[in-house]
């Protein structure tokens, strides 16, 4: 179905057994008074309809959901520290489907203010501002924070509401679940996250408030701090989490005073916000390398095998590369001049 400029509704096949469930009249108001009140959110009162706003059949449909998790397929990547995170992605089947549920109906749902990850126009310097010039700092990180999130908790906090019945927004969840659990991988399953957090954000952040310690969230990691010490945040947050089926990751607990560097997602706030001096020190020495010897000299005197093609280094996506890393650094840091000469002698750098 649409609704024309002027305001009345047109509807399609696939909205026949809608209609002719209530009348054309009563769908008319039905969809008039859900367009008036969730402006945006397609109107999904059925299979019918919700087949056509993933733009194919119910059998389709169906068959995609029953056989949902042989849609993903098993990625294996190598952090930093050299540890593998084992990702679970979706084919180009479920991938469009996913991207259709995000764009046209998580998009519409607003995470907790808490919240600073996979959310437009708040960035990791949102995350880490409110615990500038603290004395003490606490750093909790969730074990497997995706796979603990239960298909129960999606469907209650995504699509278990006035928006949907039930068929819907079981099948619903089922396409943006694996094994009944949020996928690694998905493009659905970031904001997902945040939504089944929101109630935790909200309840712990106005507990924070009250007893003035600043708090955020980045994915799986919470931040706290205050001008006090912090040891009953971390009782109280271990509790709840507990409550949810998460648990912490101790190995990653960390108390800072301010007599430390103290780091919030990358980014020193003892003062101000920055970028770390390790991580600059670093940047500027490859730098100093990439316009000494050239783009392509540095790369083949580095060896960094990602940047190659065959045994041809790609200048261009290692020139984008630094680009984004000298972008993060004055993203975070503007007015630095060094990094902003940098960027601009990057761009015509051979």
């Amino acid at each position: 179905m649409y609704i024309r400029e002027d305001g009345t509704i047109y509807f399609h096949e696939w909205d026949r057994p809608f209609v002719a469930k209530f009348g054309e009249y009563t769908a008319t108001q039905m969809v008039l008074a859900f367009q008036t009140e969730h402006r945006g959110l397609p109107f999904l009162y059925d299979t019918h309809q919700l087949a056509a706003f993933l733009q194919m059949n119910r059998k389709r449909l169906f068959d995609l959901v029953k056989q949902v998790d042989e849609h993903y397929d098993r990625v294996e990547i190598v952090q930093k520290n050299g540890k593998k995170r084992v990702l679970h992605v979706p084919d180009g089947t479920l991938k469009a489907v996913q991207r259709q549920i995000q764009r046209n109906i998580l998009m519409h749902f607003l995470p907790s203010s808490y919240a600073t990850a996979y959310i437009r126009r708040r960035t990791l310097v949102d995350n880490a501002a409110p615990h500038v010039g603290k004395r003490y700092l606490l750093k909790l990180d969730i074990t497997d924070f995706f796979g603990s999130i239960r298909f129960a908790q999606v469907y209650r906090s995504a699509f278990c509401s006035p928006y949907f019945p039930k068929q819907v927004g079981v099948l619903l969840t089922r396409l943006c679940c694996w094994q009944g659990a949020l996928p690694q991988g998905a493009p659905t399953s970031p904001a997902l996250s945040n939504l089944v957090m929101k109630s935790f954000d909200v309840y712990l952040g106005e507990w924070c408030r009250r007893h003035a310690i600043a708090y955020t969230r980045y994915c799986d990691d919470m931040t706290f701090s205050a001008d006090h010490p912090l040891y009953m945040v971390y009782q109280k947050v271990q509790t709840m989490l507990e409550h949810m089926g998460f648990s912490l990751h101790e190995d990653k607990t960390c108390f800072v005073t301010r007599a430390s560097r103290q780091c919030v997602t990358g980014l020193t706030v003892n003062e101000t916000v920055l970028v770390s001096r390790v991580y600059k020190r670093r940047l500027r020495q490859e730098l100093y390398y990439a316009q000494k010897f050239g783009l392509a000299d540095s790369l083949r005197h580095t060896q960094r095998g990602k940047f190659f093609t065959g045994e041809m280094p790609d200048v261009e996506r290692y020139r984008n590369h630094l680009l984004g890393q000298v972008g993060f650094v004055l993203q975070v840091e503007p007015e630095n001049r060094w990094f902003q000469h940098a960027r601009n002698a990057l761009k015509t750098m051979r």
